[in-house]
């Protein structure tokens, strides 16, 4: 090349080829074909012939990967590519692609189909060179056309040659082309397949060398410019590393095959080959070859992990075939329908792949899981089910076989092969039998199948055998096996002896144990709740916290309620935070906020909301909502429908209400409902009860609780019993609540003393009593001293109850002063 105009007023070129090139217009762009190309000014060369070259080319941050040729990869959010993951190759190629402008050399991305190398040039591309435009020729006539304002161009350009071998030729890319680029430094990022490369490059295939064309030719000579970079098929541990920690499907997918198949492979070549499987029933097609794919994709559906025979697949396939119409698709041979399935598509990739035994296949795993995924997934016929149980039984693979069939409903077949796997010692099919026993009603042989998984050394068999004897009421022995479990570390057999140790102090160990190896948020929100539930307050709270920060919806309520009363703000955040996750408690418990600020009307609309979703203990603070607003019938509406759902609270202030109202049969029937696990609700039915002269009753709901009944309530019950003429219990309760500070209960013991005869008793109650600041005691006692003829004493006391200071006693010869002597004189 020896002259390049650049005016900024030129939209065409002209030129001169030595030997047999020429230069000239063809449809709508200009075709070159040349060994050795010169530009210069067209009116020197070929008079005033004007081309007009349409040139629009995007920019790269405007372009998306799929426009310039990366594969689709699957089912994904409104088909977006899955995230990138960073290559072997990346560093190097970013610092090729950077010196462009430097060296205006090309850059080449070599390795198998569907190793990445689109994706990874795309995003290096993007990289880089983001603000320019990206031309993306579709073959080499048009990449010449384009060329002139390729290089006239005012923006900055990047050419990008995905599958460069579909650009070389005499009529396209030549050595003399790629020259032109290096010098005007117009980046070049291109792709090729490694078979084309080889097949191009002389040093890979010395064989290839004769009898090769003229386009072959040219791609030698090009290839021998540009230093490739070379992407292999398979992933290294770093990149699978890096995969491992993407957060999507698809990738998670590939990754678990990237043993055998390149992550980018698998995405990229899957697909298609899923799509061709689905186009393939058709009359004229490979019905027959879709069939065998078919069988092959119900083995892995069943269990079957590993390769199958030819064998399997043939006796399989037919009634696929005949799904879809059997003869009448006028399906190819046998022979032809494997040729089609095991052809090479993609990298190593095909339908069914070979094995390394011969005549065993597997279908390509993308295939499978595709279709387990999709709505297309249909019901495995029994005659499947049987085929694939005997081959099973041969290849001592039974157990994944019954775990596949009791997914899919298939209970027979799950016994018959766990059965035979647990004949040849297998532990976990004796686990998965005894469950399978259960929902069949048959627990005796549950409970022997999980005695001989234990006896086989398989601690998951400790569990449910816990689980069982705990159901049965043996509480000491389920608490026998879950330590034996829990011992190693038997998540099931923890949880079980958390469950069931609840508060005790052993539970804690456990928790702890739970929180340190899973490090579950639940877990951690099972700790606070040991901790809330003994009063360890402080280590509740952060638990609480820890779990909450984690996104623990229910610990995130529970530190709101923790921190409500010292800072209502905070709480409400934290309340807002889990009813935006789902949390009616949370629900309840901020409404129950706005009921204290008057903010009534939001309250309403949450507790009504939660009782709509059936979350009835809801109902017991909207009726008292209703009844701070004197809406008496809005409460007793509110509280019914919690009662009729069995909420506790409502049921409460269901019962309140009617005693308030006077009915207390009735609200003696809803106490009842809950005496047994609501205190409050047992002291109100022992009042009513005592009352009503049902002492016996009373004194069954009361006694249980009897310490945590306040001092006042005490001594009421006590005169309850005393009216209903059981004095025994009205003294316990009287003495009980003199006991515990109540000083009026002295003068109810002090007038049973005293009718009893029992004087000096009496006193003792009256003045203990009295010295606690009852002064009607003092009265009392002055009434029993007056009746007794001890008038003095009677008088002191009525002074006393009067409130005024005793009287003064004359004083006796024994109480005077002593005088000195008289002086004398």
């Amino acid at each position: 090349m020896d002259h390049l105009d650049h005016s900024a007023h030129r939209d065409f070129f002209s030129g001169r080829a030595e030997k047999q090139g020429r230069v000239f217009q063809q449809q709508s762009g200009v075709q070159i074909n040349a060994d050795s190309l010169v530009l210069a000014n067209l009116a020197e060369a070929a008079g005033n012939l004007q081309l007009t070259l349409p040139f629009n080319a995007p920019r790269v941050a405007e372009t998306s990967a799929i426009e310039l040729g990366v594969h689709h990869a699957g089912t994904g959010t409104e088909g977006n590519l899955p995230p990138y993951v960073e290559r072997q190759i990346d560093k190097e190629l970013r610092i090729r692609i950077n010196s462009i402008p430097r060296t205006g050399e090309a850059v080449l991305i070599v390795g198998d189909s569907t190793a990445g190398k689109t994706r990874a040039a795309f995003e290096a591309l993007r990289e880089c060179f983001g603000d320019h435009r990206v031309f993306a020729p579709f073959d080499g006539p048009d990449l010449v056309s384009a060329l002139p304002a390729l290089v006239e161009s005012k923006d900055s350009c990047v050419l990008w040659l995905d599958n460069l071998e579909r650009h070389i030729g005499p009529d396209g890319l030549t050595p003399q082309v790629l020259g032109l680029l290096r010098r005007t430094r117009i980046p070049v990022l291109s792709t090729m397949r490694a078979e084309q490369y080889r097949r191009l490059v002389p040093s890979a295939t010395p064989v290839a060398l004769s009898g090769h064309d003229e386009r072959t030719n040219l791609g030698r000579r090009i290839l021998e410019q540009i230093h490739a970079i070379v992407l292999p098929r398979l992933w290294n541990p770093e990149e699978i590393g890096r995969a491992r920690k993407v957060d999507d499907s698809r990738v998670q997918g590939a990754v678990a095959f990237s043993t055998h198949y390149g992550v980018a492979e698998y995405l990229a070549a899957g697909p298609r080959l899923y799509q061709e499987w689905v186009l393939a029933w058709g009359p004229g097609s490979n019905p027959r070859g879709a069939a065998l794919v078919a069988a092959a994709v119900d083995c892995v559906r069943a269990g079957i992990t590993h390769s199958v025979t030819r064998e399997l697949l043939v006796s399989m396939h037919e009634v696929y075939l005949a799904r879809v119409g059997g003869a009448m698709l006028r399906p190819e041979s046998i022979e032809e329908a494997f040729d089609w399935a095991t052809r090479l598509r993609f990298g190593v990739t095909s339908l069914l792949m070979p094995a390394e035994q011969l005549g065993r296949f597997k279908v390509f795993d993308y295939i499978a899981d595709e279709f387990m995924r999709s709505n297309a997934s249909q019901t495995i016929p029994h005659t499947s089910w049987r085929s694939i149980l005997e081959f099973a039984k041969r290849e001592n693979s039974t157990y994944l076989v019954g775990l596949a069939a009791e997914s899919n409903d298939e209970t027979e077949i799950a016994e018959e092969a766990w059965r035979e796997s647990a004949q040849r010692g297998s532990g976990k099919a004796f686990i998965h039998l005894g469950f399978l026993y259960v929902t069949t009603n048959r627990e005796t042989e549950a409970v022997a199948a999980w005695t001989n998984a234990a006896q086989a050394g398989e601690v998951s068999a400790y569990g449910p055998l816990g689980a069982w004897h705990r159901s049965n009421g043996d509480r000491e022995k389920a608490i026998e096996l879950f330590r034996e479990g829990a011992a190693s570390d038997d998540e099931m057999c923890i949880r079980g002896l958390v469950e069931i140790l609840d508060s005790a102090e052993e539970a804690e160990q456990w928790l702890l144990k739970l929180v340190d190896q899973e490090g579950d948020a639940s877990d951690r929100h099972n700790l606070a709740r040991y901790y809330d539930l003994n009063g360890r307050k402080d280590l509740a709270r952060k638990n609480y916290k820890e779990a909450a920060d984690e996104g623990h919806v229910p610990s995130i309520n529970n530190y709101g309620a923790m921190i409500a009363d010292d800072n209502p703000e905070g709480a409400e955040e934290y309340f807002r935070s889990a009813y935006r996750g789902g949390s009616q408690q949370a629900a309840t418990n901020l409404a129950s906020i706005l009921v204290d600020r008057g903010e009534w009307q939001e309250a309403e609309n949450l507790l009504r909301g939660a009782v709509e979703v059936g979350y009835f203990e809801a109902s017991a603070i909207l009726g008292y909502l209703y009844h701070k607003q004197d809406k008496h019938g809005e409460a007793k509406k509110a509280w019914s429908k919690g009662a009729e759902n069995g909420d506790e609270w409502s049921i409460y202030n269901l019962a309140l209400y009617f005693r308030n109202e006077g009915n207390k049969d009735r609200a003696v029937e809803l106490y009842r409902e809950i005496a047994d696990s609501n205190e409050e609700a047992a002291e109100d039915l022992g009042f009513l009860l005592a009352n009503a002269g049902n002492a016996d009753e009373a004194l069954s709901h009361l006694e249980p609780i009897k310490e945590k009944i306040s001092p006042q309530n005490r001594c009421a019950l006590g005169s309850c019993f005393h009216h209903a003429g059981r004095r025994d219990m009205a003294k316990s309760w009287y003495s009980a609540a003199l006991d515990s500070g109540h000083g009026h209960a002295g003068c109810k013991l002090g007038d049973m003393a005293f009718q009893d005869g029992l004087y000096e008793d009496a006193v003792q109650f009256y003045r203990t009593s009295f010295n606690s600041g009852h002064p009607h005691a003092a009265s009392r006692m002055s009434n029993m001293m007056l009746s007794l003829g001890k008038g003095k004493e009677a008088a002191h006391w009525l002074r006393l109850s009067k409130g005024l200071p005793p009287s003064r006693a004359r004083r006796s010869s024994t109480s005077r002063k002593p005088r000195g002597k008289k002086r004398r004189k």
